[in-house]
């Protein structure tokens, strides 16, 4: 939804600044420099979220990702122990 915003805020800028002019000349060097200073401050936006999902996801998902797998494997162990003659 953050990479959304930044696409859409570019093009919008991107078009606000072009949008009276020929589409086909190139963009000065003042736009490209407009564009880039948005485009990195959304990805640096975007990258803190990101990272900070991740460190929740760490704490919350992985423990139960964790545990559902060592259920898992207990019960494999259990049915392979139930084969074995005596």
């Amino acid at each position: 939804m953050l990479y959304r915003r930044s696409f859409l805020s570019i093009v919008l800028a991107t078009g606000f600044l072009t949008g009276c002019g020929n589409n086909n000349t190139p963009l000065d060097a003042d736009t490209r420099s407009m564009i880039d200073s948005i485009a990195n401050h959304q990805i640096s936006v975007a990258q803190k979220s990101n990272d900070s999902l991740c460190k929740v996801a760490q704490t919350t998902v992985l423990p139960q990702l964790v545990d559902s797998i060592k259920k898992e494997r207990l019960r494999e162990i259990e049915a392979q122990l139930k084969t074995i003659p005596r």
